[in-house]
């Protein structure tokens, strides 16, 4: 393995200069064709894959700020994507789930997500599992990271 020269050279980031070019894609095409933010896109997701949820559970699961989750669920609610309610077990608790109107718009993503997804695997060709699987042990060992900071 070559010993990095300068930033460029860091996996950390290309793997940044990768996740922030696809970013600037998915916000163009999603702002241009839908209005949506992909901040509002991230919370949109997660919020469908686990059907009801909190600003909490979200964060966590995109491992960003409870505020800003809590911002965007707003925005969401006033153009109609969402509903918020109080969680009957825990009144200082609020759910957020999809309506009929976020749930469409989050199909429509999902779908050109899914297109997106095919383009890219499909210039990795034969290396694609091998890519994936070397992002999940780089996402263990990162995540062993994190806990030995939060231990010291």
């Amino acid at each position: 393995m070559r010993e990095p020269k300068s930033i460029t050279d860091l996996l950390t980031y290309r793997l940044l200069r990768l996740s922030n070019t696809l970013g600037l894609y998915n916000n163009r095409r999603y702002r241009a064709e839908l209005n949506v933010t992909l901040p509002e896109w991230r919370v949109l997701s997660i919020i469908a894959l686990l059907e009801t949820t909190s600003a909490q559970e979200i964060s966590r699961s995109i491992s960003t700020d409870k505020a800003w989750v809590g911002l965007t669920v707003q925005k969401l609610e006033k153009r109609g994507f969402v509903r918020r309610v109080s969680d009957k077990e825990d009144r200082r608790r609020t759910l957020v789930s999809l309506t009929r109107q976020g749930k469409d718009v989050h199909d429509v993503i999902l779908a050109n997500a899914k297109r997106r997804q095919r383009r890219l695997l499909a210039a990795l060709g034969d290396d694609a599992e091998t890519v994936f699987a070397a992002i999940e042990r780089l996402q263990t060992e990162a995540d062993r990271m994190l806990e030995e900071l939060d231990e010291s």
